[in-house]
């Protein structure tokens, strides 16, 4: 039975960004990242948007409002020295009525308290300079919204922490069925071997219970 320091359960961003913060912290430890499917990022994430918010809507102090903007620039640093394939083309929220106008000017208040960077409130001229296709009577130009390949951040952001731990791994195709407690650990049970983790971590998203 193999043994490893850390398990993490899910080939999507989420435990592909997990595993690549985890190596990169803890480079002498052996870590493995199992996922069900035949590729990285099959499910949400490789059939998503593509947007790297820019945190305009969350409450502000919030966990949620301080990690994606924290995120947001980490995202766009690593895109950039790995050569994922992004851009940060930024985006407009439009009020397309006079009546629409009050919930856009609070959507802006929003994203000063989150401290978004550069967003600004435009005249319908404006608008039309940024975007010629779109109508409205305002708008809030939100520059630094982006989009990402997000399948190719999986698969560089995987490809880095392996590079870093010759002991490390991923397994695909390969499908967790059962947790249980050894000693000071866990055995993690799958379709074709049975693991011992010191550490646990499960990213499986949506429907993984």
């Amino acid at each position: 039975m193999k043994n490893y320091d850390v398990i993490l359960v899910g080939g999507g961003i989420v435990g592909a960004a997990t595993f690549y913060k985890m190596q990169m912290r803890y480079p002498e430890k052996s870590m493995l990242l199992i996922d069900k499917m035949d590729v990285l990022a099959d499910h949400q994430t490789g059939n998503n948007s593509g947007v790297i918010h820019s945190g305009l809507y969350y409450k502000p102090g919030s966990l949620k409002a301080e990690n994606c903007l924290k995120g947001r620039h980490e995202l766009v640093k690593f895109a950039k020295e790995n050569n994922v394939p992004h851009d940060v083309c930024g985006k407009v929220v439009v009020a397309a009525t006079e009546a629409e106008r009050p919930s856009l000017h609070k959507i802006h208040k929003l994203g000063l308290e989150n401290h978004i960077e550069g967003i600004e409130l435009i005249n319908g001229t404006q608008l039309r300079d940024i975007e010629p296709e779109c109508r409205g009577e305002a708008a809030l130009w939100v520059p630094c919204t982006g989009i990402i390949d997000f399948r190719d951040a999986t698969k560089k952001m995987v490809d880095v922490a392996l590079a870093i731990q010759e002991q490390s791994a991923v397994h695909l195709s390969e499908e967790v069925l059962d947790f249980a407690n050894e000693g000071d650990g866990t055995l993690v049970k799958t379709s074709k071997s049975t693991y011992f983790a010191h550490h646990l971590i499960v990213c499986g998203g949506l429907q993984a219970d």
